[in-house]
């Protein structure tokens, strides 16, 4: 998502039209699902992939007429045997797509154009969930024009009838006019926050930030936590030892403990298993992370079950790492399958299909 904002505050910088095409609906088979975006510039750049590269060519002459016109539209896709060969594009896929394009012209309609780049700077900055309903057709432009974003309360779910994290497309009445919305949950930009500043939280960093993660790394030595060694990084947080007591830590916040030092690993352990985070990952081996939960008990800390879920030592998945690359590797995919709600096992084995949670993976309690 903030390639996307980059990318608008980029065109209305330089005066560009663009349009932001958005998938509305998926049937079948897709390379990506509802609420994937990409933004189509007059100059033919485009940020974001909706399809690897099978409509972006196709759509980009859509977007032309959008751009001249200034009329948003949708465009529907059908790979499924018949419709591929009505299309012509021979991709073989097993699905429909039904995808918006919104105009964004910073020339002629400057005032909508900014309120846009607003509507999804918010997104990438918020802390909180919520959810929003766009209009993306409008029996009256003049009074509710389409591309107007609304953001629903629980009172709006239970009049227009969704659920807080479906997307979908909805007829409905908003203040006397009729409208179709898109109704899009907004979730938080993960947050990971890494304890310890040494040479093999470099590649970690970098891998979350190629992931659009919000990343802070936090560390007691000056000389290690800078931007020298962190240019990407988001925030860098000088502590005391082993003191997070003022880091704040939530539900969207996934941490590493990778300080090296026994003493300080252990205190942070201590500290972090009832915050109420998905996820700590301890760096080292599970003889390591067993005696420190020995030393835990015998100073009088009760350690809850519901908290030892979060709980990830040895860090990582199992794919062999060796380098600090491969590790970060590791170490982001488990986070990432902590996140989704997945296993982690080759896709090969997945019954189910690919975009569906899976049901029996047991979600981490928070607020333990």
């Amino acid at each position: 998502m903030l390639d996307i904002v980059e990318g608008l505050k980029l065109c209305r910088d330089r005066k560009e039209r663009a349009v932001l095409a958005t998938i509305l609906e998926v049937e079948g088979s897709a390379y990506r699902r509802e609420g994937a975006r990409c933004l189509i510039s007059e100059s033919g750049r485009i940020i974001g992939t909706l399809s690897g590269g099978c409509v972006e060519g196709d759509l980009f002459e859509h977007a032309r007429a959008v751009m001249e016109t200034g009329v948003s539209r949708t465009v529907r896709y059908d790979f499924r045997p018949e419709g591929d060969i009505f299309w012509g594009l021979g991709l073989g896929c097993n699905g429909a797509l039904t995808i918006w394009l919104q105009s964004f012209d910073p020339i002629h309609h400057s005032e909508q154009a900014e309120q846009l780049v607003q509507d999804f700077q918010n997104r990438v900055s918020s802390m909180e969930a919520y959810t929003i309903g766009i209009v993306v057709e409008s029996e009256d432009r003049i009074k509710l024009p389409v591309g107007t974003q609304i953001i629903l309360n629980e009172a709006d779910r239970d009049l227009h009838g969704f659920h807080r994290s479906s997307y979908r497309l909805k007829d409905t009445v908003i203040d006397g006019v009729s409208v179709k919305l898109f109704i899009e949950p907004v979730k938080p930009r993960p947050r990971l926050v890494i304890f310890g500043a040494g040479p093999d939280a470099v590649p970690l960093v970098r891998q979350a930030k190629a992931l659009d993660w919000h990343v802070t790394v936090a560390d007691h030595r000056k000389d290690y936590a800078n931007r020298k060694n962190f240019p990407e990084v988001d925030e860098l947080v000088i502590t005391g030892r082993g003191d997070c007591s003022e880091l704040p830590v939530g539900e969207e916040t996934y941490v590493v403990v990778m300080t090296h030092n026994f003493e300080l690993d252990r205190t942070l352990v201590q500290n972090m298993l009832p915050r109420p985070i998905p996820y700590l990952g301890v760096l080292g081996s599970r003889n390591r992370i067993e005696r420190m939960l020995d030393e835990i008990l015998l100073s009088g800390v009760e350690l809850k079950e519901k908290c030892l879920k979060k709980l990830h030592s040895p860090v990582g998945l199992d794919i062999g790492a060796e380098s600090p690359e491969e590790i970060a590797l590791s170490i982001l995919a488990e986070m990432v399958c902590r996140k989704n709600g997945r296993n982690g096992q080759s896709l090969k084995f997945r019954k189910e299909p690919l975009h569906e949670r899976n049901k029996g993976i047991e979600s981490v309690p928070v607020g333990a």
